[in-house]
């Protein structure tokens, strides 16, 4: 277990007693990662309210262990809430059209593939293909907006624009067209830094690029947010 790097940082200690509400990164088939982030690291409990960000397949070991684990949180009663992320959309236009299953192929699929013992995506289980399809793209708080990707505020209604919310990587927030909140993001692999630096802007980017570990400086972690204390949680990929 050595050099394994848990960090967590305080940016508010002053709030009442309430139920955590816990925004999980991109995961990218990482599951040992996810497990001892959730865990270990954030002691997820019941009570509290877990949002997963999207990406949850694709180029990391064990796909399936990722999908197995939220299903599994779901079924012993924990809040789960997971987001639709880009990874996910492949994988359902591949399982609609064969033909799309180049596109996808190209994008990390052969990792998911193998983790799940099949070969292509309409060979999925009904379970999973139920569960990808369920997907919504955004969840909308008092506070703030979680999506995967972000919002395209060059529409008159961004919450509109569902492609842009799995695609779009622009940083601009126009808070005014969405009451006040601020966004909660992944898709874009963002470092340490500059994560904690976006905590104080209207993007929040919590994509540590946890499959890239090794091959980017500052990338290479499984990122949580705690929404009411603005706790940040990161574990280093361990799967890889």
């Amino acid at each position: 277990m050595k050099n394994i790097l848990n960090c967590i940082f305080y940016f508010n200690d002053n709030i009442e007693n309430m139920n955590r509400r816990f925004v999980i990164g991109d995961i990218h088939g990482c599951s040992k990662t996810l497990k001892k982030l959730l865990f270990e690291t954030c002691q997820v409990q019941k009570e509290d309210s877990i949002y997963f960000l999207g990406d949850y397949i694709d180029r990391g070991p064990n796909s399936k262990k990722v999908i197995d684990r939220i299903l599994k949180m779901k079924k012993q009663g924990y809040n789960v809430y997971p987001v639709l992320g880009n990874h996910e959309v492949l994988l359902l236009d591949s399982a609609n059209f064969v033909q799309n299953h180049i596109v996808w192929f190209r994008n990390g699929a052969k990792s998911t593939l193998k983790s799940f013992g099949i070969n292509y995506a309409h060979e999925f289980k009904s379970k999973y293909i139920d569960f990808f399809r369920s997907l919504p793209h955004y969840y909308l708080l008092d506070d703030y907006i979680i999506v995967h990707g972000g919002l395209n505020f060059s529409a008159d209604n961004p919450l509109e624009d569902k492609e842009s919310m799995v695609w779009i990587r622009d940083n601009f927030v126009d808070t005014n067209k969405i009451g006040g909140r601020k966004l909660v993001c992944g898709h874009t692999p963002t470092p340490i830094d500059l994560i904690i630096k976006s905590l104080q802007s209207d993007k929040i980017m919590l994509d540590g690029g946890c499959v890239y570990y090794g091959r980017h400086p500052g990338l290479g972690y499984l990122v949580a947010l705690e929404l009411n204390s603005m706790q940040l949680f990161f574990h280093r990929n361990i799967d890889i």
